[in-house]
């Protein structure tokens, strides 16, 4: 309500004082409404919006209504699509770890298993075994990576070692995107996603000691989309809406139907 008001006030080149005038009600009062520190009733929020020549129109609809209007775009979208509206270069990623190790994670596996949710960075969990983190560093290494540090808002030097991170999971810049480690005692893959005509990246993987094919289809493992954890509120919700539509069984396909192939074990 207060982004509304303050708002349609800038929009008409109204001060705080000018709108308390033509309103009645405080210019403290409308400045606190604003800043969402004060909580205002319908009949304060009418008066002030009827002194812009507005008035409140509230309407309902059904609880899961952005969310399903989600998904039934989301069905829409081909698969190469898709991946391209993401912030990174998913295909060179996918090329770097094929044959590795791992599974992809959090908010990405969500969106390979078909939850419209944002993929902001490239997800993965590996063991946290020396084997697999030494592993893990040299393929970071020739990835050219850098260590990403919240409080710095920067990349950090050049130590590489996912287990010294203030926040797990572990965060990495490279040409490619952003990248995410978390570690885990062990990897039982039970559900995969089978990927077919992966997008062409705008920047392909290049490597001074190996040649790094680039691939156009991928079987990757993923983690369930009953064991994905996730701090943004709207990602919540639409990872609870397609958990009830799948019945709460992590192999089903709960949203698009053209995203290859999602299996179990």
């Amino acid at each position: 309500m207060g982004a509304l008001i303050r708002d349609a006030r800038m929009g008409r080149d109204l001060t705080l004082k000018q709108l308390a005038t033509a309103s009645g009600v405080s210019a403290a009062t409308v400045s606190a409404v604003e800043r969402a520190s004060k909580g205002v009733t319908l009949a304060t929020a009418e008066k002030i919006l009827a002194a812009m020549g507005l008035q409140l129109h509230v309407e309902t609809q059904p609880l899961w209504a952005d969310v399903d209007a989600a998904i039934e775009e989301m069905r829409d979208i081909p698969v190469p699509d898709r991946i391209g509206r993401w912030e990174i270069g998913f295909t060179s990623f996918v090329s770097w770890f094929a044959g590795r190790s791992s599974m992809a994670d959090g908010l990405m596996a969500a969106a390979l298993q078909g939850a419209p949710v944002p993929v902001r960075a490239f997800e993965m969990v590996i063991a946290d075994d020396d084997d697999s983190i030494d592993d893990m560093i040299s393929l970071l290494g020739e990835m050219r990576a850098r260590q990403w540090v919240d409080r710095w808002q920067s990349r950090q030097g050049s130590c590489l070692d996912p287990r010294d991170t203030e926040c797990p999971p572990a965060r990495y810049r490279c040409r490619h995107g952003e990248f995410r480690v978390r570690l885990a005692g062990e990897l039982s893959p039970k559900v995969w996603v089978e990927l077919e005509d992966l997008p062409a990246p705008d920047l392909a993987p290049v490597s001074l000691f190996q040649r790094v094919p680039l691939l156009t289809r991928a079987r990757l493992p993923v983690v369930p989309l009953t064991e994905i954890e996730t701090d943004e509120a709207y990602a919540r919700r639409v990872l609870d809406r397609v958990r009830e539509l799948s019945g709460g069984l992590p192999h089903q396909r709960t949203a698009p139907d053209s995203w290859g192939r999602v299996t179990g074990a």
